[in-house]
């Protein structure tokens, strides 16, 4: 007898628990569901899903490991994933990725991906009282796992055959985002008064990058911390405390994006965000940020700018640990890319000759360019004759640096960014 495939469906939205109970509901099938994209193994392939969460085989050891987050135990909680930022009320709107199983089931039985997540008002949402309460309980960027009673999700008598009868079940739930609920329709920045509701939303911003930093995801916070930066640009100020309260989020956000810049290796936009921060009078006097910015200075090879702010710095917090580590990697990474070494004039060299003191230093500070971290940009010094800027490009080649003319210097770079001209000379 042949062997009937059974078509598997998901739900697009959740049931409203008081029409089911009444007047009834209607299911609506969940058109971006489709079985192949989930696995389907075999012993030559495996197709990869971006669902969140595993099948559950026993809800009953399950419970053990969860924790009652309402007065009556129907919604339970096992955090997977931290999160981070203030905690969500009625005036949210959030962003979020889930799977729902039963119990014992291989597939889940509603999906919405991190590709294409939900949004919903929580004022406003139709969501299940037991979906719900879970959402209320998270900060954003968490994942967690629910367990969820019949009570509050498809009641006594479900909706045969698809959903049964006080049916117990499980919900992975990814918090992407939230924002402030737009007062009336979209936040219009040319608004006199919209700057009050800015302000709370790059608040919010700002708490989702600050998580997406700890969790080393720091291009993620840094495009939050960009469109925070945007946002208080673009928005109009009312008074004189406004303009105030906006000055420190963007020293806030400034500052995080230089760190964050730092450690994505990104030192000129370090050093740009350096510039906005001098510019708003929060330099000179923040040990943090002369420290992010000698670092980015380091990184470009512009090493006495570097000491100058180092030493700032370390006069504003003397007992930094931090700042006399930074002191000892930029004075051993400046004597190791010592430009006088390649300067030396020997007596009766020609113009166009290249000498094998030349060659041995140039083949050291490129060996030590492209094997040292702490060094990402380096411009060589004026005055080279064209044998010897031709060995120095043949010698980047070689190592797969590149080699990039900046005005009438030479710049060695980790990165191809011939289209930035002048970026390296900033000097923060």
């Amino acid at each position: 007898m042949e062997e009937t495939k059974e078509f598997k469906i998901a739900l697009e939205n959740g049931l409203d628990l008081e029409k089911l109970c009444t007047t009834g509901s209607v299911l609506n099938i969940h058109e971006d569901y489709n079985e192949n994209d989930y696995d389907d193994e075999t012993d030559d392939n495996k197709i990869k899903t971006d669902y969140i969460g595993t099948p559950i085989k026993s809800f009953a050891i399950l419970d053990k490991q969860m924790t009652a987050i309402d007065s009556n135990g129907y919604v339970k909680k096992k955090i997977i994933s931290e999160g981070g930022g203030y905690e969500l009320n009625d005036g949210c709107t959030v962003s979020f990725a889930f799977t729902g199983y039963w119990e014992n089931e291989p597939e889940p039985f509603d999906v919405r991906k991190p590709s294409k997540p939900m949004v919903v008002d929580l004022k406003d949402n139709g969501l299940l009282p037991g979906l719900l309460i879970a959402i209320k309980s998270m900060l954003v960027g968490e994942t967690s796992l629910f367990l969820l009673s019949h009570q509050l999700m498809y009641g006594d008598l479900g909706v045969p055959p698809r959903i049964k009868s006080k049916a117990k079940c499980a919900f992975y739930i990814n918090l992407i985002k939230c924002i402030l609920t737009p007062a009336e329709g979209n936040l219009d920045l040319s608004e006199p008064n919209s700057f009050a509701r800015v302000s709370k939303e790059v608040k919010l911003l700002y708490a989702s990058g600050i998580t997406l930093h700890k969790s080393n995801n720091y291009m993620a916070a840094i495009k939050l911390f960009k469109k925070g930066v945007h946002m208080l640009h673009s928005c109009r100020l009312a008074n004189e405390e406004e303009e105030k309260f906006q000055r420190q989020l963007l020293i806030k956000l400034y500052t995080n994006l230089s760190i964050c810049y730092n450690i994505a290796k990104l030192p000129l936009k370090t050093c740009t965000m350096c510039n906005e921060l001098n510019r708003l009078d929060s330099l000179w006097n923040k040990s943090k940020v002369l420290f992010q910015n000698a670092k980015a200075l380091r990184m470009i090879g512009q090493f006495d700018e570097a000491e100058k702010k180092l030493k700032r710095a370390m006069k504003l917090s003397p007992n930094n640990e931090e700042l006399t580590n930074e002191l000892a990697v930029l004075q051993k990474t400046r004597e190791n890319c010592n430009k006088r070494k390649l300067l030396i004039n020997y007596e009766g060299q020609m113009s166009n000759v290249v000498n094998d003191n030349f060659k041995i230093e140039v083949d050291h500070l490129i060996k030590y360019f492209k094997e040292n971290d702490n060094l990402c940009k380096y411009t060589l010094p004026s005055g080279l004759n064209s044998e010897e800027v031709n060995y120095v490009k043949e010698a980047c080649e070689r190592e797969n640096i590149y080699f990039n003319k900046v005005e009438t210097n030479y710049l060695l770079d980790r990165e191809d960014e011939s289209s930035i001209v002048d970026d390296w000379n900033i000097v923060c």
